[in-house]
């Protein structure tokens, strides 16, 4: 929207309007359009799903009930677990648009993020190791 990306459904109009009475709404950059506003996410959900972007759990002693965190435990996810999804801070970012095949993007290391801080999920080791490249985080040493 005016050169910005954002989310048009919370944004209020009178913000777009500042010394201007013309809008301009234009598809999310970076991303094939396939017409009008509508484009392809398609390579953004390919690499949004590279992260795994749910709990894993070793599976060893099954919980007789569900998995309880402490206060402490889940308000440690608390900013992370909001993102709609929407691409704009992936489509906004350089290297998504030279790297799409490849660059994991904003969205996806927040979820990431995410899981790898869960207190829930078992596979904090494999996680790493498969950020572990140029593409999603900087290589550790």
């Amino acid at each position: 929207m005016n050169g910005k990306n954002g989310l048009a459904c919370i944004t209020p109009v009178s913000s777009l309007r500042k010394g201007n009475n013309k809008i301009v709404i234009r598809p999310l950059p970076g991303l094939p359009v396939v017409r009008d506003l509508v484009v392809d996410m398609g390579q953004f959900y390919t690499q949004y799903e590279k992260i795994k972007p749910f709990l894993i759990n070793d599976g060893k002693n099954p919980p007789a009930r569900e998995h309880l965190q402490t206060p402490d435990q889940r308000e440690k996810l608390d900013g992370l677990y909001e993102c709609i999804l929407c691409a704009c801070c992936s489509t906004s970012c350089p290297s998504f648009w030279w790297n799409p095949d490849k660059f994991v993007g904003p969205a996806g290391l927040l979820a990431a993020y995410r899981f790898l801080i869960d207190s829930r999920d078992t596979e904090t080791e494999a996680r790493l190791d498969d950020l572990n490249d140029a593409f999603s985080v900087f290589p550790l040493p």
